[in-house]
């Protein structure tokens, strides 16, 4: 979990906190409030679990 705070401080530092990793497009605001360490959109996480 500090790995993941300290990678979402990093992403707030570059300007691409609340930016899919995957994609590029905007994380809803409803996973940010419910994750905030999220790295990707819901989409890109739904796919990348049925991998």
């Amino acid at each position: 979990m500090l790995d993941q705070t300290e990678r979402a401080l990093g992403r707030l530092g570059a300007g691409t906190y609340g930016l899919c990793e995957n994609c590029g497009r905007p994380i809803g605001k409803a996973r940010m409030q419910a994750f905030p360490r999220a790295t990707l959109c819901v989409e890109c996480k739904q796919r990348q679990e049925r991998r």
